[in-house]
This record gives C-alpha cells, structure tokens and sequence, in this order.
C-alpha cells in the first residue's frame, strides 16, 4: 500500500486515519413487456455513486504528529455536524482520489472505553449531479398563419343564420314578415309587378 501523503479531508475537515471505505455503482435496467411473452430492455440508468468510509480521529494523531492539539477531536467532530446541517455538496479527498459534489447522507459517531478519547466514525455520502437552466428565445414566426406568415386572428364565437337568410338575424327576418303583411305596404308577387294600397298581397 503506498504511503500516505496528506489526511482525509471532508470540506477541509482533516481526519488521522482511514479505517475502511467503499465504493458503490448501482444501474437500473428497466424492462417493458411484450406480446410475445417475454420482457426487453432499451436503456440502462445509472444511479449516483455513493461513498461509505469509516474514519478515525483523535487528539493526538500518530500519523501527521503536527495536528496535536487538545480538544481537536471534539473540535472536528461539531464542524463535521455544522457540514451536515447546512445541507452543502463537499469535496472528499482521500489518497487515491477526490471526490467532488458529494451529499453527507449519514454520520456515525461511535466512542467506547477501548478508544479512549478518540472518535470512530463512519460517514456516508452520494454524488449530486447538478443541472443548468436555459433559456432559449421563441421565434418571431411562432403562431403566424399559413404563408404569408400574418397573425392567425380569433375564432367567431355568434352564432350562424340559415342558408335562406344568408346569416340575417332572426329579428330581421321577423321584421320582413310584419311588413309584408301589414296594411298600405308593397309586396312583390310572383308575377314580379308591383301593386300598391290596399294591404292585399299576391
């Protein structure tokens, strides 16, 4: 194993040693039935990696001696909280890689007789993959009619006439009928001469 050449750091936050870590990818593979009686697949998604670590942190760290400090332990443990509940995305720097976005999904801080005033603590967390907005313009010609491209208007809400009307009101049309046969009018018959007085209509 080769050797150490800075802590494990959280946010900054330095630890003496790394107990144990592991990684995990996990994928989906979705499956959609079909006729024939069996499933198939079109695509695989993938979930975010996770990071699990189990750390150890003291007061006077064998490993990077210049860390000593009374009450550093206690120290680092209330930032590791304060990280936690500002709900932020951390950058991990362990010795084999970096990780960078990673959410605290949990934290464990074990102490026992066995340790002394040391702290044991095992921490998880998850990538978070971050998307952008964009906003993309609407073109001028959006909602133009036909060719020419000019606007497409309103749709007439009134109601049409009959064929015989040619779309007249029905108030004109009752009009025409009071008239035709009310006194002193004139009123074209079949024969198309006019006849006027009388009130009498052919």
């Amino acid at each position: 194993m080769p050797k150490a050449t800075q802590p494990i750091a959280i946010d900054g936050i330095e630890f003496d040693a790394l107990l144990d870590e592991s990684r995990e990818f996990l994928a989906d593979i979705p499956d959609y039935p079909t006729e024939q009686g069996f499933d198939v697949s079109d695509t695989i998604s993938l979930h975010s990696p996770t990071l699990s670590m189990t750390l150890f942190l003291s007061d006077t760290p064998v490993t990077w001696r210049s860390r000593v400090g009374e009450g550093r332990a206690d120290d680092v443990v209330e930032r590791l909280e304060q990280v936690w509940a500002k709900r932020e995305l951390v950058d991990v720097v362990t010795t084999k890689k970096t990780f960078k976005d990673m959410g605290i999904t949990s934290i464990k801080i074990h102490r026992s007789k066995q340790i002394g005033y040391a702290y044991e603590i095992s921490i998880s967390l998850k990538q978070v993959r971050v998307t952008q907005t964009k906003t993309v313009g609407i073109p001028a010609s959006y909602g133009k009619s036909g060719k020419t491209g000019t606007s497409a208007g309103k749709a007439s809400t009134s109601a049409g006439g009959s064929g015989g009307s040619q779309g007249k009101p029905d108030a004109y049309m009752r009009g025409l009928a009071v008239w035709g046969t009310s006194g002193g009018g004139t009123h074209t018959g079949s024969s198309g001469s006019d006849h006027s007085g009388g009130g009498k209509s052919f």
